[in-house]
């Protein structure tokens, strides 16, 4: 009767983990707007489908046919938004010598994550030794205004052309740079540039969608889970005021993807989207920005899930570059460097 009992429930929990698969990888096709609860579920798709496969071969090398068809039936049937969170991509070479490398950066003001009281500049020191072509900073107000002259004029020397926009985003580059005539910054979602690379005008969308707008104690319920006791308490803690704002962040960012859209559609020539978008692959705000000419430049050029996100034990991919016109994503490096709460992504493009 044990042997029975736990049998059944292994097939109740696995059947509930397909479920939740599906769910997750389609939650993404729901407006935010109309319902938000569905955006929660992306989130946590790369590892419910890592579940779902585990529990395939689980129920394979048992020899239950029946539930090793669910376990691979939801896996082929979420395959799409699976692989666009799980990509399977690889890194390319460039046919021609003209690439050119753009970093999206949020720097979280400079600050150092790991000490905050360093006033070592991490972040930006960071940036120097990388020294990519362009650089997309997010939560980047002021930042310059601290530095030490000799980090401050080695930044200069090697970024001559540098945009700071009201709405907490900075570029800077090493080709010249200058707002989009047409676009400009586009409310407190992004900033439009043309940069001229090659004798070509190449446009880049520095973004930074809304965040969820989570205290630090709020954010710190999941990174406190240490047993039963403090998961019930977490998952208390959650159904309140966390889960409103989460899913009034979805909304807003449903809008501010909108908003985003329209203005890509109106880009023409070859364009580079990148910034901090607080959202996962196969989100809405995801899809929708991404549309039907954009390309993913991380999914095409990596094999696996990698967090952007390192803070508070939430592992997320969040920050995300896209791509269209004449240009070839070659590589897209998540950058370990720990100096602010999001890893840098460095990518390399052809033109």
């Amino acid at each position: 009767m044990l042997k029975f009992a736990l049998r059944l429930a292994a097939k109740i929990l696995s059947v509930a983990l397909f479920i939740a698969t599906c769910c997750a990888a389609y939650g993404g096709y729901v407006n935010p707007r109309l319902w938000a609860t569905p955006s929660l579920l992306t989130l946590a798709l790369p590892y419910l489908a890592m579940a779902t496969f585990a529990a395939s071969i689980g129920w394979a090398l048992s020899r239950k046919i029946l539930m090793t068809a669910l376990g691979v039936a939801t896996l082929v049937a979420c395959a799409g938004p699976v692989f666009t969170a799980f990509p399977l991509g690889s890194e390319k070479t460039a046919q021609s010598g003209r690439t050119f490398t753009v970093m999206s950066f949020n720097i979280m003001h400079g600050i150092d994550y790991r000490n905050p009281g360093n006033k070592g500049h991490e972040s930006i020191r960071y940036i120097s030794a990388a020294s990519p072509d362009i650089v997309c900073m997010q939560e980047a107000s002021d930042f310059m205004a601290g530095l030490p002259k000799t980090v401050s004029d080695s930044l200069k020397a090697m970024y001559p052309y540098r945009i700071f926009d009201k709405n907490d985003l900075a570029v800077m580059s090493k080709h010249p740079i200058r707002h989009n005539a047409s676009e400009g910054t586009i409310s407190y979602t992004a900033s439009a540039y043309s940069v001229e690379i090659y004798g070509r005008k190449v446009n880049i969308l520095n973004v930074h969608l809304a965040s969820y707008k989570l205290s630090d104690q709020e954010r710190e319920v999941v990174s406190d889970i240490h047993s039963v006791r403090s998961a019930k308490s977490s998952i208390k803690e959650f159904k309140g005021s966390i889960m409103s704002k989460m899913k009034e962040s979805f909304r807003q960012r449903a809008d501010e993807a909108v908003e985003l859209r329209a203005v890509i559609d109106r880009l023409h020539g070859p364009t580079v989207v990148c910034g901090d978008f607080n959202d996962v692959p196969a989100s809405w705000a995801y899809r929708e920005i991404k549309g039907t000419d954009l390309k993913d430049a991380f999914t095409e050029t990596n094999f696996g899930h990698k967090s952007t996100y390192n803070a508070h034990r939430m592992p997320f991919h969040i920050d995300q570059i896209f791509y269209k016109g004449d240009l070839k994503a070659l590589k897209v490096k998540r950058e370990k460097e720990g100096s602010s709460d999001h890893y840098p992504i460095l990518a390399e493009f052809e033109i």
